[in-house]
């Protein structure tokens, strides 16, 4: 049993970067596919497949960070369907969020259990679901005109102030990380048999930092003060996060309890 656990973990350690990166692949290009394909089925789009894939410098090829939807706001702004705009830029984070809640249910299912490396590689691609919300609402909410961003586009044009957004989607976002902390994480825990305090906790401070470092770094990047100032706190509050969600605290020794089946 002891050799089974070593092997075990030695696996998921090897597993944790290839699942990291393949499941953000995943999550960018169902992202922009379906900006792609909503502009397609729309008449605005020739090819939904088009995308400007952002070339093949190692940062791209790394982190996908040139990819981009490729549609021509400016055409559709031009033949008097603003509604097209949003609805094409709400297409991406919508699916993002729609699988979020599918990924967490996959996790918390019977069938989904008896498979550790599947739930492993689910966590991950539950986070960057997270994670890439999250990069939104709260992070770039108020960013100003003039900058490529989804939820600006969305505010322009339905002619909305982005406080509408911060403030519904924004209550969504905090349900959806207490659903990962509160319940995925812990029952990655259980079930994926990460039973050492310092396999969960580095575990937990992983996921940490994907959220609250990269995804939240988003704001720094040309978004204006608002959500640089966002961007800040975000990783400012890491350590104290980190604190909270300690794998011997209290609260997560009872969600053990639980959610143990």
């Amino acid at each position: 049993m002891k050799n089974t656990v070593k092997a075990t973990s030695f696996k998921l350690i090897l597993l944790t970067p290839i699942f990291i990166l393949l499941s953000h692949y995943l999550a960018v290009f169902i992202h922009e596919y379906a900006h792609a394909f909503t502009a397609w089925i729309l008449g605005y789009k020739n090819n939904p497949f088009d995308l400007n894939y952002g070339g093949t410098s190692l940062s791209n090829l790394l982190l996908l960070s040139n990819i981009d939807q490729n549609v021509n706001n400016n055409l559709i702004y031009a033949s008097g369907h603003p509604g097209y705009v949003a609805l094409i830029a709400f297409a991406g984070p919508g699916i993002i969020i729609f699988l979020f809640f599918l990924s967490s249910w996959l996790i918390q299912n019977s069938k989904t259990k008896k498979h550790p490396y599947l739930l492993y590689f689910l966590l991950f691609f539950n986070l960057w679901c997270l994670g890439g919300t999250y990069a939104y609402v709260p992070v770039r909410t108020f960013t100003p005109h003039g900058v490529m961003v989804d939820v600006l586009d969305i505010e322009q044009a339905l002619n909305i102030s982005p406080w509408w957004i911060y403030f519904f989607i924004g209550y969504l976002v905090v349900f959806m990380m207490w659903q990962f902390f509160s319940k995925t994480l812990i029952s990655i825990y259980i079930n994926v048999d990460i039973s050492n305090t310092i396999g969960r906790a580095s575990l937990m401070i992983l996921c940490v930092l994907i959220l609250f470092g990269y995804c939240g770094l988003a704001g720094f990047v040309n978004h204006g003060e608002i959500s640089h100032f966002i961007s800040a706190t975000s990783v400012l509050a890491i350590p104290g996060i980190i604190i909270a969600l300690w794998p011997t605290c209290k609260w997560v020794k009872q969600r053990l309890i639980d959610l143990r089946p």
